[in-house]
């Protein structure tokens, strides 16, 4: 796991009212709120200091979250590019479109500010992502809060993110659980 010594980081609040942020890849479970049972499943897929491969996943590992997973895949470092490989049911109902086989560049979310930056980030750190606040960017307003977690996909590096989204409350960090981005 992650022991680098990092500065309190979390991006300004965007024009669309939400927060990007970098967590150590040791940060309790218990900060991601209702999300923390999902961060343990990621961990206890951990073999030592080595992230989860994505492959190391079942779709019986994740009862009671399938509907709220979402799963992006680097299809292209330079310039950066994701593509969704799944999108949740719930993730469709709630915001209106379903994202899988979409590459990022064309998701209602780019228009986020610092979006591409954060996604980098989570791979090449390797670092817990999370977003939080109000998201206006698929024509529905709402509040949601967003845990993402890096795996490797097709290698040693990572280069898929295993994210879940929860509509509701948004949760807040405090400084010492946040980190610097690059």
């Amino acid at each position: 796991m992650n022991k680098r010594a990092w500065k309190p980081f979390v991006a300004p609040k965007s024009d669309h009212d939400r927060q990007f942020g970098l967590h150590p890849l040791d940060a309790p479970d218990e900060i991601f709120g209702p999300l923390a049972g999902f961060v343990a499943i990621w961990r206890g897929k951990c073999q030592g200091a080595s992230l989860p491969a994505w492959s190391a996943f079942d779709f019986y590992d994740f009862g009671g979250w399938h509907g709220w997973i979402h799963v992006d895949e680097m299809v292209s470092d330079d310039p950066f590019e994701m593509r969704c490989r799944l999108w949740g049911t719930e993730l469709t109902d709630r915001l209106g479109i379903d994202e899988t086989g979409k590459p990022l560049s064309l998701s209602p979310a780019i228009v986020e500010r610092d979006l591409i930056r954060f996604y980098s980030n989570i791979l090449r750190l390797p670092v817990i992502g999370t977003n939080v606040g109000m998201v206006s960017s698929y024509g529905r307003v709402s509040e949601w809060t967003v845990v993402k977690l890096p795996c490797p996909g097709n290698g040693r590096e990572p280069d898929v993110i295993l994210s879940c989204s929860l509509q509701g409350e948004a949760l807040s960090f405090g400084p010492e659980y946040l980190l610097t981005g690059r």
